[in-house]
């Protein structure tokens, strides 16, 4: 039974994932970064609660955690990656076929989102490493 919910609960996990990713599409646009809206909001909430429950069905170290914060991060990093195209100017014209923009990729946003992932990263390490020694004792 605990397998069964530690599955739904990274199922749900990477649902709340997908459902920040395209939340966060919103918040990129070509007239600067826009404050989180409600399905950013809620693909976060989505988030916590299913690594709380892959947390309590499984023993410590608990590592639905580190794939929670994995996933909160990983579309900001996705999406304010450092890419191809001009950045679009304040105030700047409408966008057609022959002036075209992309949205503003704010560098503190790739930052935070790259120190998130890879702090999950490490937690999961040190959390595979913890459950190695425990099972050679």
């Amino acid at each position: 039974m605990k397998l069964f919910t530690l599955t739904l609960a990274v199922l749900l996990q990477l649902a709340g994932g997908l459902v920040t990713w395209y939340g966060a599409q919103a918040m990129f646009t070509t007239a600067g970064l826009m404050p989180p809206n409600l399905i950013v909001i809620f693909g976060v909430l989505i988030i916590f609660l299913a690594s709380v429950v892959a947390a309590r069905s499984q023993p410590a170290p608990a590592l639905g955690w580190w794939l929670g914060v994995a996933l909160v991060s990983l579309p900001f990093v996705l999406i304010a990656m450092p890419g191809a195209g001009a950045e679009c100017p304040p105030g700047h014209p409408p966008l057609t076929s022959s002036y075209n923009c992309v949205a503003p990729r704010p560098l503190a946003i790739f930052a935070l989102g790259v120190a998130g992932i890879g702090v999950a990263l490490w937690g999961t390490w040190r959390g595979i490493a913890r459950l190695r020694r425990l099972e050679r004792t």
